[in-house]
């Protein structure tokens, strides 16, 4: 059997990127925390780390890190039958991986219903909705939601509904940059915003609406909010999900560049196929609120354009 103090080690040592980091995390001495890592290690007759800066789960050390998500949903499932006073109870800390979008719109409504009933802390990992994959594959953390339909390994997942994006600017924008429509040479000069560099999904609708394959100057800004915030204030343009805009269109803060457009971005909900209470009342959460917020018009592809609609 694995020593839960070492698994833990692993985790902290993979979720910080090193060993004296790890140390400060959980209290120890550097040299507690390799002696751990190398125990472990002598168990399995293989490294469970890389020795690099940042140190990095192999995948060994990722089935392990899996393994350990599990029992800490299967020992939470537990205490909460065998100790039903709450004083008794001490929290347990979930890693998910949620894109900002969601983050910033459905996600934390969702899950309050059992952040409420169960004695659970999230620790909220934030990337691009293409790459939250990794992040549970890489065993940092236990789910995730994700733009990738197809599960994990060993893994299983939801179909929670799709996110609909808009190309908006303001009025004075429009006409500044776009005062003869949007075209391609346009396109080339007028500055956007993207989330990060790894995020594709500015360049593909404009692929896949105006056919345009070239650069685009860009701003990036790692939040939902501050998407929002820039494009109102007039100093770029930027795909926005409908679920932020409060009135802009109505009241013509914001104009649609692409009238008739729109991106709908599939979302899906993974997490490892173990039997846990907890667990089963994330899903459940996340499909009920979804299933009354998010479009739930299946998506055929990654993602799609097509003409606009008003209602979902």
């Amino acid at each position: 059997m694995f020593d839960p103090r070492q698994l833990q080690t692993l985790a902290a040592v993979a979720e910080t990127g090193g060993f004296d980091k790890a140390a400060k995390k959980l209290f120890l001495t550097q040299s507690a925390v390799s002696q751990r890592i190398r125990q472990l290690e002598e168990q399995l007759g293989q490294p469970v780390l890389t020795r690099t800066s940042p140190a990095e789960a192999t995948e060994a050390g990722r089935q392990l890190l899996r393994h350990y998500q599990q029992l800490l949903l299967m020992e939470n499932q537990l205490l909460q039958k065998l100790s039903p006073a709450p004083r008794q109870r001490e929290f347990t800390t979930l890693a998910v991986g949620v894109n900002a979008d969601s983050l910033a719109t459905w996600y934390l409504q969702a899950v309050t219903p059992v952040l409420e009933a169960h004695d659970l802390l999230l620790d909220v990992v934030v990337d691009d909705q293409d790459h939250t994959h990794e992040l549970m594959r890489t065993g940092h953390v236990m789910g995730c939601v994700s733009t990738r339909p197809v599960p994990i390994q060993t893994g299983v997942q939801h179909y929670l509904g799709a996110m609909r994006y808009l190309c908006l600017a303001t009025p004075r924008f429009a006409a500044r940059h776009f005062p003869d429509g949007v075209d391609h040479a346009a396109l080339a000069r007028a500055p956007s915003i993207i989330f990060s560099r790894k995020d594709a999904v500015h360049g593909q609708f404009l692929r896949q609406a105006i056919g345009y394959e070239g650069g685009f100057p860009s701003f990036t800004v790692p939040s939902a909010q501050g998407f929002v915030e820039l494009t109102r204030q007039g100093v770029a343009y930027s795909l926005l999900p409908e679920l932020m805009l409060d009135g802009d269109l109505e009241d013509g803060r914001l104009v649609d560049l692409f009238p008739g457009q729109y991106m709908d971005l599939p979302l899906y909900w993974h997490h490892w196929r173990v039997e846990s209470e907890l667990s089963q009342a994330l899903t459940e959460a996340m499909l009920d609120y979804c299933g009354r917020h998010l479009r739930q018009d299946k998506v055929a592809y990654h993602a799609s354009v097509g003409e606009s609609r008003q209602n979902p």
